[in-house]
C-alpha cells in the first residue's frame, strides 16, 4: 500500500457543520507490527500536533525508500470538537460540552465482558491465534458502538484505527513539566526505550487508575482476557499516554528531536527497518501513580513557585506559596505549598490565578500516599 491520508467524517452536531479526523496511513494493511500514535485528544494539549507532522515527514521518506515493514496509523489531530471550542482566542478543549459533557480522554467505552463472551468458544491453546480471534472479536464489537452523536463517532473512529494495534501512542502535555509518561506497571519494560530515546526523567506507573482513558482502554480487553485465559491470551496491545512536557514548549527544533526519538524506537521495534540511533544515557525512573503527590491550592489566589520543573523535593518541603489576595493582612496572606512526599516535582499548573482546592503541581514519590486511592488515581 502506498502512503495514504483517509478523512473520516464525524456525525454531524447541526444543521450545516461537520467534523472530520484525517489519518495518515504507512506500510501494509494488516501488517504487524501495527503502531497507532495520535496527538490533540485533550485540544489544549498543542505540542504533539508539531511532532507528528515531523514524524509524518520522516515516515514519508520511508515509505518511499520501502523501509517500513509493519503498518503505521497517525492521527496529527484527534480531536476537532474540542478545537473548535475557539472563545476569543482561548480553547479550552479538554471537556466536552455535549453528551453529558465530561472530560475527552475519560469513561472511554469498556468492551472486555462482551470481547469476552464473543471468543470464549474459540480459545485454544495457540496464543498467536488466540490473538488473531481477539482482534477481529474487537473489530466486529467496535463497529456496533453507538456514533449517532458527534462524540459517539470521534470514539468510534478513533477505537477503530487503534484498537487491533500492537502499540498506541497517545500523545499529550501538561501546563509545565518535564518530559513524562503515564504507563500501566507490565508495560514499563517494553517502553522504556522509547522514553529513553525521548530523554524522559519520569515514568508514572499504573495498575489501576479508574479512569478508563483512551490508552488504557485499547489493552483492557487484553488485560480482562489475561485475567481469565492466562498465558493462552498475550499482550496483544501495548499503550502509553506520553507527555511532550508543557504546553508552550512548542518550536521547530523540539518537535523535530521528539520525532526523531519516536522514529528511533521505530526501527528499534522493526517496524522500520534500519539503524537504531544511539540512546542517550538514561536518567528514567519509574514511580507509582498512587504515591504522586497532588499538590492542591489551599486558597484562591496567585500562587509562587519556589521550586522549579525537574528539582527534588523532601516531604515537608516548602515548593512555593499562594497569596490570598483577599486577606486584610497583606503581610500574612501567604498560604505555603508543602510537598507531602520525598521525590520529583515534575509537572505544574501553568495559570498563576489558581481556584482554592484545585490541583496546582505534581510530585513523582516512591511510597505509597494513604490519600491516594487505587482505582480513583485521576481527579480531573
Amino acid at each position: 500500500m502506498s502512503y495514504q491520508i483517509l478523512s473520516h467524517m464525524l456525525p454531524s452536531a447541526t444543521p450545516g457543520s461537520q467534523r472530520l479526523i484525517k489519518a495518515h496511513h504507512f506500510g501494509e494493511v494488516g501488517a504487524r507490527p501495527k503502531v497507532y500514535l495520535q496527538a490533540g485528544l485533550h485540544a489544549d494539549e498543542w505540542p504533539g500536533f508539531l511532532v507528528l507532522n515531523k514524524l509524518i515527514s520522516l515516515l514519508k521518506k520511508a515509505q518511499a525508500a520501502g523501509t517500513i515493514v509493519g503498518e503505521i496509523i497517525i492521527v496529527p489531530v484527534a480531536n476537532p470538537i474540542g478545537l473548535a471550542q475557539n472563545f476569543h482566542g482561548y480553547i479550552p478543549g479538554r471537556f466536552a460540552f455535549s453528551d453529558g459533557g465530561g472530560n475527552f480522554n475519560r469513561g472511554w467505552p469498556q468492551l472486555g465482558e462482551r470481547i469476552e463472551q464473543r471468543i470464549r468458544q474459540q480459545v485454544d491453546g495457540t496464543p498467536e491465534h488466540n490473538a488473531q480471534t481477539v482482534r477481529q472479536a474487537i473489530r466486529e464489537e467496535v463497529a456496533l458502538l453507538p456514533e449517532t452523536t458527534e462524540l459517539q463517532g470521534l470514539r468510534k473512529t478513533l477505537l477503530h484505527m487503534s484498537m487491533d494495534a500492537d502499540e498506541v501512542i497517545d500523545l499529550h502535555c501538561s501546563g509545565e513539566a518535564c518530559m513524562h509518561a503515564y504507563i500501566a506497571q507490565e508495560f514499563e519494560e517494553h517502553f522504556r526505550p522509547l522514553l529513553v530515546h525521548l530523554g524522559a526523567k519520569v515514568g508514572l506507573s499504573e495498575l489501576d487508575t479508574g479512569a478508563a482513558s483512551f490508552d488504557e482502554t485499547n489493552v483492557s480487553v487484553w488485560r480482562h482476557l489475561k485475567n481469565h485465559f492466562a498465558h493462552l491470551i498475550p499482550w496483544g496491545c501495548r499503550s502509553l499516554t506520553l507527555e511532550l512536557r508543557g504546553e508552550n514548549d512548542i518550536d521547530q527544533a523540539t518537535a523535530q528531536q521528539d520525532a526523531d526519538a519516536i522514529y528511533a524506537y521505530l526501527i528499534g521495534r522493526g517496524v522500520v527497518t534500519g539503524i537504531e540511533p544511539r540512546a542517550p544515557d538514561s536518567v528514567l525512573e519509574y514511580y507509582p501513580l498512587d504515591a504522586m503527590d497532588l499538590v492542591k491550592a489551599p486558597c484562591a489566589g496567585i500562587v509562587c513557585y519556589r521550586k522549579a520543573i525537574g528539582d527534588r523535593v523532601e516531604a515537608g518541603e516548602v515548593i512555593g506559596e499562594v497569596i490570598d489576595l483577599m486577606d486584610d493582612d497583606v503581610d500574612q496572606s501567604a498560604r505555603l505549598l508543602i510537598a507531602r512526599t520525598n521525590g520529583v516535582l515534575f509537572a505544574r499548573l501553568q495559570r498563576r490565578l489558581v481556584v482554592c482546592g484545585e490541583s496546582i503541581a505534581k510530585i513523582a514519590g516512591k511510597e505509597h500516599l494513604a490519600f491516594r486511592e487505587i482505582g480513583h488515581l485521576f481527579e480531573d
